[in-house]
């Protein structure tokens, strides 16, 4: 009865710590939305859509200079209740990703104007669970004729997400996600190019081990498998003398433990270790490529250990102050072999350290959350210091209002 009350108790404050918040508040956390419970966490875990109904959702970036992601949360029926999450987003930059060092886009579809995206969460309680179902939708293209010519381009891209939530306390999540896409490149009547892999398949889980009201531990774990793939015709596909035939395969894991540490009301520190690993291998072949370009690459990143750390706490009934930090150990290999033979490989050991700070604001149902530019801190505004290095006052900014 006592360890009940005490995982109640944890999870409640955690709740309380962050029942409305944001991509802003995880990120500006030490990038930490595996460990937290927020929100934003029903993008990567759908089935917790059903703890945030009735929100408006909105994200703004310094970059795009925009309010690029605005979303809504809508509850029906009392009885039995679902939500549903509408998203939109202005974001353009879709096509066939890149891996490392490999501009795949430069062979394949030349996406220039913005494509039609949608994007939705939907969630019920399902035998006793919190179940949530995600889909994201791209698609893009146009066909042009005339006398002479004739041309098609589209893309397609397809993101399915299933995730289920302890129902209750949320003691645990899982989610297992699928995207596949392809595209059409043809002129005349020909093929300039066309898939040879387009997919992700991931998994993730996190659990919520309270050991007293002060820390909960969150062991969690995710892993990503890829393909991506092209053949690009030099001239039409029966005549494959000089095609560019490239693949990749790709896997990333990642298995971390975190910490939820809560030592006064309305003040929370967050820690996570763990490791990180991602390959990337690459088939080069075609009669374009000489003998010694055709092969097979190979990248690899290991991260032993990395590091998250974020703190945010209460300074005034309506603010609360923010700061966190990530750093990663890397070792890398890079590796080729080619088909003459001849063989490079490469290691590196090196580090990567990003940090941020920021503030949560909150007046009634609506919140605020930045990742402010720490010059505003060491210059102050310029009407007050004269100085014209202080051009931005946040980088990014989230807004959520609860209706209610």
């Amino acid at each position: 009865m006592k360890k009940i009350l005490i995982l109640a108790v944890g999870l409640m404050m955690l709740m309380s710590l962050s029942s409305f918040a944001s991509e802003t508040r995880t990120m500006v956390m030490g990038e930490n939305n595996m460990i937290m419970v927020d929100d934003y966490n029903m993008f990567m875990f759908p089935g917790r859509v059903n703890n945030y109904p009735n929100l408006v959702l909105g994200e703004f970036d310094y970059d795009s200079d925009e309010l690029y992601d605005f979303g809504v949360t809508w509850q029906f029926n009392d009885d039995n209740p679902w939500v549903l999450g509408t998203f939109v987003s202005t974001e353009p930059e879709f096509g066939p990703e890149n891996f490392w060092g490999s501009d795949i886009a430069n062979f394949v579809v030349d996406i220039e104007d913005e494509p039609r995206r949608f994007q939705m969460l939907y969630g019920r309680q399902l035998a006793g669970y919190n179940f949530g179902f995600g889909l994201e939708a791209v698609r893009f293209g146009y066909e042009y004729e005339d006398t002479s010519w004739t041309e098609e381009v589209s893309f397609s891209q397809y993101t399915f997400t299933l995730g289920l939530t302890e129902a209750t306390s949320g003691q645990w999540d899982v989610a297992l996600q699928f995207m596949t896409g392809s595209w059409t490149n043809e002129e005349d009547g020909e093929k300039i190019s066309e898939p040879s892999g387009f997919s992700d398949i991931g998994l993730a889980g996190r659990y919520f081990m309270v050991r007293n009201p002060k820390v909960t531990m969150v062991p969690h774990l995710s892993v990503m498998i890829s393909k991506r793939g092209f053949e690009h015709y030099q001239g039409t596909p029966a005549d494959n003398t000089d095609d560019r035939i490239r693949e990749w395969t790709s896997t990333d894991f990642e298995l971390g433990m975190g910490f939820n540490y809560t030592p006064a009301p309305k003040v929370l520190a967050v820690f996570d270790i763990g490791l990180q690993y991602s390959k990337v291998k690459e088939e080069r072949s075609g009669g374009y490529y000489t003998a010694d370009q055709q092969g097979e690459y190979t990248d690899s990143w290991t991260s032993i250990p990395y590091f998250k750390i974020g703190f945010e706490g209460e300074v005034l009934s309506w603010m609360d102050i923010r700061a966190g930090g990530t750093t990663h150990l890397w070792s890398s290999k890079y590796k080729y072999e080619d088909k003459v033979g001849e063989t490079s490989e490469e290691t590196y050991n090196e580090g990567d350290t990003d940090t941020y700070f920021g503030f949560g604001f909150h007046w009634g149902n609506l919140y605020i959350d930045t990742y402010t530019d720490p010059e505003i801190v060491l210059d102050g505004f310029n009407f007050i210091s004269g100085s014209e290095d202080v051009e931005d006052l946040n980088w990014k900014v989230s807004m959520t209002y609860e209706m209610f």
